[in-house]
């Protein structure tokens, strides 16, 4: 009877400390940003009833390049059914996308409307 009063003893304090273990992971995660990271393509911010595509974009990326035009083409093709925010997202194996990056969230403080001119110039200018 003893033994049977350690092993529930045992699985209690197993319990316990899972349980205190699962507080403090839960405690230890990251908070949401409180202002988003993104550009709204033509300053078009979602409303209820549209789509929105949110694409990760490394300005100096080849695959970023090419996915564009078609994503412009949907863009176009839906209107305002769909809406696009672009986050960058500098790849660490692509040279200057950081600083490519940054001149993004420049840009687009000193006037919104030259974002994605900037964008399409990085894409165009890549070798």
């Amino acid at each position: 009877m003893k033994f049977l009063k350690i092993q529930n003893y045992n699985t209690l304090m197993k319990s316990i400390v899972l349980l205190l273990l699962c507080v403090v992971h839960v405690n230890a995660q990251v908070t949401l940003p409180s202002k988003q990271d993104g550009f709204w393509y033509k300053n078009r911010i979602a409303n209820t009833k549209s789509i929105v595509i949110e694409a990760f974009f490394d300005p100096l990326c080849p695959d970023s390049r090419d996915s564009w035009p078609p994503l412009k083409l949907a863009l176009q093709h839906y209107g305002s059914r769909l809406s696009l925010v672009v986050h960058p997202f500098p790849l660490p194996y692509h040279d200057n996308a950081f600083i490519s990056s940054r001149a993004m969230h420049i840009s687009n403080q000193l006037n919104t409307s030259a974002t994605y001119r900037l964008l399409e110039s990085f894409f165009d200018h890549q070798v």
